[in-house]
């Protein structure tokens, strides 16, 4: 009960005192003129976009490794489901790369560690100076400067660089990328088809994030950092791609769906049939939610029926046409908020097991 109400309340910030805060002429607005200050909603633009990139592609990889653990209880036919639920046992973990580790790539892999519950011994990071990476190489991540290594040891890479250098990086990795790697880009400038044509793989998850300037008065706290943000369940609710909330990033349903199909992607790669395929999804990525299931017919025509195994789905097709996954999705409200609930879940278990161990001195 006491764990239960210490999760209701607000996550105090413990970061280091900032003894400026209350001395209005040493704050960084006092420095900006009139126009410069009407431009301050760009902070804040983003600080919420950093937020909600870290949130939604630590979920995602925290899913996956979720369905690697637990593929092999699928093979008993008993009670499989009550099997995988309860065992959580590391099997064949999830390979993660990082090509770029500026701000927003360490930001990443600190996620991922925090909250996805990956091990730093299965992140792997390329960037041209390793050396400086002392805080995640102490931790146990791989760092080094060899982006082909990065492709051809890794099961999902997430692009960190400015778009200016993805040209080139493309090129130099192009000829080496399995047809099992996922490129998670974050260079919005460049679209999800351009991203297929420089890598020649159509495994691109690329987010569509927008905004309008009516969000320029939405609330947001940027003074916090990222942390603190994704340990505020409010903040990290809003991150959702089907959340119901206003925020100041607005994320397209699609990327909801594009995760689905990303993840029977890699549970095909794993050799599962399809039915265990959707046992699992539903399990994972559903919480074996009771009230309403993803079929078969949501993927696939009834003619392609009779094939044991899934296709491998076109990302970008998925991204540019309309889907029964999604219409699903948005029909059936348990099977909508199952998503939403898992989502928040992943960062929820965090705290739990944060407040646990400050209680109890563990």
């Amino acid at each position: 009960m006491a764990l239960a109400t210490r999760l209701q309340q607000p996550i105090e910030d413990k970061s280091p005192s900032d003894i400026t805060l209350n001395l209005s002429s040493l704050q960084f607005e006092s420095a900006l003129d009139q126009d410069e200050k009407e431009l301050q909603y760009l902070r804040k633009r983003a600080h919420a976009l950093t937020v909600t990139s870290c949130a939604q592609a630590t979920y995602l990889v925290s899913i996956l490794h979720e369905a690697r653990q637990l593929k092999t209880c699928l093979k008993n036919p008993q009670k499989r489901s009550t099997r995988i639920l309860q065992d959580q046992s590391s099997r064949d973990p999830l390979k993660i790369g990082i090509l770029g580790c500026g701000r927003l790539g360490s930001q990443l892999a600190h996620s991922f560690i925090t909250y996805g519950n990956i091990n730093p011994k299965d992140i792997k990071i390329s960037t041209r100076r390793p050396e400086t990476l002392e805080y995640l190489l102490t931790k146990g991540v791989d760092c080094f400067h060899d982006n082909i290594k990065l492709v051809t040891t890794t099961h999902i890479v997430f692009l960190c660089v400015l778009p200016s250098q993805v040209p080139a990086i493309a090129d130099e990795v192009k000829a080496e990328i399995p047809q099992t790697l996922f490129l998670y880009s974050f260079a919005s400038s460049i679209t999800a088809r351009k991203l297929r044509q420089l890598f020649g793989t159509t495994n691109i998850i690329h987010p569509d994030y927008t905004w309008d300037l009516n969000s320029n008065n939405d609330d947001w706290d940027f003074s916090i950092n990222v942390n603190t943000a994704l340990e505020n369940i409010s903040i990290v609710s809003t991150t959702c791609p089907l959340r119901k909330q206003k925020s100041v990033i607005t994320t397209s349903p699609k990327v909801a769906e594009l995760m689905i199909f990303v993840f029977v992607n890699m549970c095909t790669h794993l050799k599962l049939n399809k039915h265990d395929v959707l046992e699992l999804l539903h399990i994972v990525m559903f919480n074996n939610t009771p009230e309403c299931r993803l079929e078969l017919n949501d993927f696939i025509r009834k003619s392609a029926d009779k094939d044991e195994m899934f296709p491998p789905f076109d990302l970008l097709k998925v991204l540019e046409s309309n889907t029964a996954v999604l219409k699903r999705l948005n029909q059936y409200e348990g099977l909508y908020d199952a998503f939403v609930n898992k989502y928040n879940h992943i960062f929820e278990d965090y705290l739990k097991q944060k407040l646990y161990n400050e209680m109890y001195g563990t």
